[in-house]
């Protein structure tokens, strides 16, 4: 019996043994599982909050867009009003030039400077060729036979200097008429302002 009993506990320890060892064996498997486990969740949640990020990042977009093609509409509506209001002031510039001009005309046959009167009518005409009427304002075909008028006339020293000069006053009166009247001018205050 001392073999069998030999033998039985001998099987004992090596069933022990092997079962500890096939534990040491799972808990290897379980620890490798549990790491690998671990490394698949970090991985799904990176997946899924860089997939969260493009869907709102997509949602942000677009939402976006659309706010500013509403406003696109509204800057094209503004910068057509800004270049009408461009050319407009464009224009009053070219016919308060032409005006300027043809008053040193003026000053100049007074003076007797004739070639620089001259000079001065060329340069009212061709400040009037500048004028464009883009929104009917003007009397566009009143500006381009006045323009034509000035760039005709020549002043002499041998006419009739009282009469060369009324002529240019007369064209400075019918220019008057066509300016248009300045709407909601805004003077720049200095910085000294008169006493009152």
């Amino acid at each position: 019996m001392s073999e069998e009993s030999e033998i039985k506990k001998t099987d004992k320890v090596n069933q022990e043994s092997v079962g500890k060892a096939g534990e040491v064996k799972n808990s290897d498997k379980t620890k490798k599982n549990s790491a690998f486990s671990k490394f698949k969740k970090i991985l799904i949640g990176i997946v899924i909050a860089i997939f969260t990020g493009a869907a709102l990042y997509g949602a942000g977009w677009l939402q976006a867009r659309s706010q500013f093609s509403n406003d696109d509409e509204q800057i094209k509506r503004e910068l057509e009003q800004t270049k009408e209001q461009l050319i407009t002031e464009r224009n009053r510039t070219y016919l308060m030039e032409a005006r300027g001009d043809l008053y040193d005309t003026t000053v100049n046959l007074d003076q007797r400077n004739f070639g620089v009167a001259n000079t001065r009518l060329q340069e009212a005409a061709a400040a009037l060729s500048k004028v464009e009427d883009v929104n009917g304002n003007l009397n566009i075909k009143k500006i381009q036979e006045l323009q034509t008028a000035i760039s005709k006339k020549n002043i002499n020293v041998a006419v009739n200097l009282e009469q060369q000069r009324n002529s240019v006053l007369s064209y400075i009166n019918v220019l008057n008429k066509l300016i248009p009247a300045e709407e909601n001018l805004k003077i720049p205050a200095g910085e000294e302002t008169p006493n009152q």
